[in-house]
C-alpha cells in the first residue's frame, strides 16, 4: 500500500488533507483515484490507513479508517550523525541513506575542507523532502531530525558519554560492541573529502572524541559514513527484527 506523508495539523477527526505536492503526485503521477486505499504517516509514529475521498482539482482529502503506533525508536541508542559538507550530491544520497539505516539526526558540519557550500537554505530544504521520500520508501514511521548547519566550532557534543570520529589516521582502534557499552545516545562524526586538518582533530580530541577506523582501505566519505552507521546499528541492535 502507498504511504504519503501528512501534516498532522492537517488532521481532525476521521478526516486528513494532503499537501499539494502531495496530491499532485497521487493524481498526476500515480494516478490513483476516489476509493483508492492508501497509508499515511504523520511524522509522531503514528500510521493511518485511509480511502481517497475524492482526485478533484485541488488538496486531497483521506478518510481516515484506523491509526496505529509504528514509533520503534529506542531513545538510549539514538544515533546523532555529524556530517561535514560533501561534494555535489553526495550529500542527497547521503540523507536518503541515513533515513534509511534509521539515524535519529543528521548535523551537516561547516568545517575547513567542507564542500557544497552553495545555496545552504535551498539544500535543506531538499534534503527535507529527500528525507521525508526516504521514509515513505522504506516505511519509517519518525522521520530523521535534519538540523542546521553547524561551524565547526560551535559543535556541542556534551550529551554524548563517547562521541566517535571516523579518522583515516586511527591504527589500532576499530567500531566494536566495546564503543557501545555505556548506555545513551551514539554521536558519530564523519569528515569531507579531503580529511580532518590536524588543528580540527586535535580539537575534536579535546571535545572527548574517540578516533576509530574502518580499516586499511581508503573509502570515500559517504561509503565511510554508511559503512560506519550500519555498523554501530548491527551493533546496537537497530538491525534487528522488529518483534510484535
Amino acid at each position: 500500500m502507498r504511504r504519503f506523508y501528512v501534516n498532522p495539523q492537517s488532521i481532525s477527526e476521521n478526516l486528513a488533507i494532503l499537501s499539494p505536492d502531495e496530491s499532485r503526485h497521487i493524481v498526476t503521477v500515480l494516478r490513483l483515484q476516489a476509493g483508492a486505499a492508501i497509508e499515511l504517516f504523520d511524522g509522531t509514529g503514528f500510521v493511518y490507513q485511509g480511502i481517497i475521498l475524492s482526485t478533484s482539482p485541488g488538496p486531497i482529502t483521506v478518510e481516515l479508517r484506523s491509526r496505529t503506533n509504528e514509533h520503534h525508536d529506542d531513545a538510549r541508542r539514538r544515533l546523532f550523525l555529524f556530517q561535514s559538507l560533501l561534494k555535489g550530491k553526495k550529500m542527497d544520497f547521503l540523507v536518503q541513506k541515513a533515513t534509511e539505516l534509521g539515524v535519529h539526526s543528521f548535523r551537516p558540519v561547516l568545517s575547513r575542507y567542507s564542500e557544497n557550500h552553495g545555496n545552504l537554505p535551498r539544500q535543506a530544504d531538499r534534503w527535507q523532502r529527500i528525507m521525508l521520500e526516504a521514509c515513505k520508501q522504506c516505511k519509517r514511521a519518525s522521520p530523521m531530525i535534519i538540523k542546521p548547519f553547524t561551524p565547526f566550532s560551535d559543535i556541542d557534543v556534551s550529551a554524548f558519554a563517547q562521541p566517535l570520529v571516523l579518522w583515516e589516521k586511527e591504527e589500532s582502534t576499530g567500531l566494536d560492541a566495546a564503543m557501545i557499552s555505556h548506555e545513551g545516545p551514539l554521536a558519530l562524526f564523519i569528515g569531507p573529502e579531503g580529511g580532518f586538518p590536524d588543528n580540527e582533530i586535535s580539537a575534536l580530541l579535546a571535545m572527548n572524541f574517540k578516533p576509530v577506523s574502518l580499516g586499511a582501505r581508503i573509502l570515500r566519505a559517504e561509503t565511510a559514513a554508511l559503512s560506519a552507521i550500519a555498523i554501530l546499528q548491527f551493533l546496537t541492535g537497530s538491525l534487528s527484527p522488529v518483534r510484535p
